[in-house]
């Protein structure tokens, strides 16, 4: 029987989901402290500087949390911008206070609409992207969560001379031998889990 890309990664989709659920939950907090230090250390290979922005994603439950890396750029001076959805786009506006944020259709705490901008005014400005991932192969193709706002998002790098580096972020049981593509998928340069940092596309 023929299976083709989109049912595959649905099927696989479903799966490392289930798999999410299961994880041991004692053990987010230390997670995220070794996944944020990680994406640290990378972001000092470029540099990033107390003028640079970069966007990080706010974890939907069960994600791969970067908390610890959204605090600590912001408190080198780093512009942190955070994705805010609206309709089936990605807005972004200035990481904060939560308290002050709300839930979103799929759970996920953002600013008000009104603070953010559009992808293609935030992210060209972006020395780095940091994208959430279900699963992440050796040639960087991402496995998403299937309603294509990063896709959408990243389209709007198209062209750009010096694009910003792009960090795919998975639990290390979630690097896999193949994931299933299509022709819109982009490939992260670099990805990070909680025991390693891997490139795919080294930087100039």
């Amino acid at each position: 029987m023929h299976v083709d890309q989109g049912e595959r990664k649905s099927i696989l989709r479903s799966r490392l989901r289930t798999a999410r659920v299961a994880r041991e939950l004692a053990a987010s907090v230390d997670i995220d402290a070794q996944i944020s230090r990680h994406i640290c250390d990378l972001l000092e290979t470029i540099p990033v500087t107390a003028n640079s922005v970069v966007a990080l994603y706010v974890a939907m439950p069960f994600e791969p949390s970067v908390n610890s890396a959204r605090k600590d750029l912001r408190e080198l001076g780093v512009t942190v911008l955070v994705p805010v959805v609206s309709g089936h786009d990605l807005f972004w506006a200035a990481d904060g206070d939560e308290r002050c944020w709300e839930r979103n259709s799929f759970g996920t705490l953002e600013p008000n609409l009104d603070d953010a901008i559009s992808s293609a005014q935030a992210l060209p400005m972006c020395a780095a992207i940091i994208i959430p991932a279900h699963a992440i192969d050796p040639f960087g193709f991402r496995l998403g969560q299937g309603k294509g706002f990063y896709d959408r998002a990243l389209a709007e790098l198209a062209g750009l001379e010096r694009s910003p580096l792009l960090i795919g972020v998975t639990f290390e049981s979630e690097f896999l031998p193949d994931v299933p593509t299509q022709a819109h998928d982009i490939p992260v340069d670099a990805s990070v889990t909680e025991l390693s940092v891997r490139w795919f596309n080294t930087p100039d």
